[in-house]
């Protein structure tokens, strides 16, 4: 498998203080293959998703997209073109429709595509949004059709790397199983790389790989998702699996 990002001695530590939010971690994550990340609130998972996604620079170590230290490249063209983000809370235009978000999105991403419309339509489709409700405003929409919107939306510029903040917080347990299903066709069939930071069991039994945040320590969990005890969970915060 082909390696999309790699953090080497990852560390991060609030400006103007000693406070190591990420110490030292180590990680691999390639492209066809799904990954989710847990820990609890303050174990550094929003520091986590900013490293990886380019809106922030590790202070010590690197993180490598390609083969290249993100901190070297042009973080808006990489945020533009290599990584989509999928919000907890959507943050979608809810005045305009859900085609709308599409065509926006590809406009501000610069895809070069003649007919953005119709390429937005087969996005949606391919996430289970229908013509009909791809025409309709956002405020319209279930939770669970915005989530899909979303996704969507984050497929818009053709990204290596898919990130995913709670995917699930706002969904109920059958439209979350759907949700999970349409990443693991994006990893496996697109041969991107998805991350997925989740609190939720669920999320996690459908990775490939889990990994645990605790106290700043990266720790990979296993494969093959058998969901552990949370004193596991933590009792793994000791040591990091190296990249290879």
């Amino acid at each position: 498998m082909k390696k999309a990002l790699i953090l080497e001695k990852t560390t991060y530590t609030y400006p103007g203080t000693k406070k190591k939010v990420l110490s030292n971690v180590n990680a691999t994550f390639d492209k066809g293959k799904m990954y989710a990340v847990m820990g609890k609130s303050g174990a550094g998972k929003t520091t986590l998703l900013s490293l990886v996604s380019g809106l922030d620079t590790a202070t010590e170590g690197r993180v490598l997209y390609d083969g290249q230290d993100l901190s070297k490249l042009n973080r808006d063209h990489y945020r533009a073109r290599s990584v989509g983000v999928i919000f907890q809370g959507y943050n979608l235009l809810n005045n305009a429709t859900a085609i709308d978000n599409i065509v926006l999105s590809m406009n501000i991403s610069g895809v070069k595509c003649k007919k953005k419309k119709a390429k937005a339509y087969e996005l949606l489709a391919n996430v289970g949004i229908d013509k009909e409700t791809a025409d309709r405003p956002i405020l319209k929409l279930s939770g669970g059709e915005q989530q899909r919107v979303g996704i969507a939306r984050a497929l818009a510029h053709n990204p290596d790397v898919v990130i995913a903040d709670e995917p699930s917080g706002n969904l109920d347990a059958e439209t979350e199983k759907n949700i999970m299903q349409i990443f693991q066709d994006i990893a496996h069939n697109e041969d991107k790389c998805v991350i997925i930071v989740t609190h939720s069991k669920n999320v996690a039994e459908c990775a490939d790989e889990v990994w645990g945040l605790n106290k700043g320590n990266l720790t990979f969990v296993k494969e093959k998702y058998v969901f552990p005890h949370a004193h596991e969970l933590e009792e793994k915060g000791a040591t990091s699996k190296e990249p290879a």
